[in-house]
């Protein structure tokens, strides 16, 4: 797919996401494990409410993005996104249809981009783990 593309732009977002120490080594944990504090559930689940708006909000533009140069002629931007689609609160996938069939776009590593490097290359390196507030990526491919 990316050699159908003479263009790619990279863009980095700012979060309204913080994650402190604590929060960061407790992400990957479950907000109902019970050797975590109230505090400290509290805190990531706050974290992921606001990456999930986060999400929405960045994907809205990528779109606007993908607009505004397929109205420029070039009629084949496609943009990409981090993880999953986060268009719905339940994704209706278990039904079988997509409510946002239009708006809905797959992650960069499903179409073989590696963004931790492509980001490094462009000069906007990713952090992992996260600490403070993520500048979450999204990637524009334009011919």
């Amino acid at each position: 797919m990316l050699k159908d593309y003479k263009y790619a732009l990279v863009v980095k977002f700012e979060s309204l996401a913080e994650a402190d120490k604590d929060v960061s080594r407790s992400l990957l944990r479950s907000q109902y494990d019970s050797t975590m504090s109230r505090d400290l559930r509290e805190k990531a689940s706050k974290f992921w409410a606001d990456w999930k708006n986060d999400k929405k909000r960045i994907l809205l533009a990528v779109l606007e993005l993908e607009r505004a140069a397929f109205n420029k002629g070039c009629t084949f931007a496609v943009g990409f996104t981090s993880g999953s689609c986060g268009l719905c609160e339940k994704c209706n996938v278990e039904a079988g249809i997509c409510l946002h069939p239009t708006m809905a776009r797959c992650p960069e590593h499903a179409v073989g981009v590696n963004m931790k490097k492509t980001a490094e290359k462009a000069g906007m390196p990713i952090a992992f783990p996260i600490k403070g507030k993520p500048e979450p990526t999204a990637l524009l491919l334009i011919d």
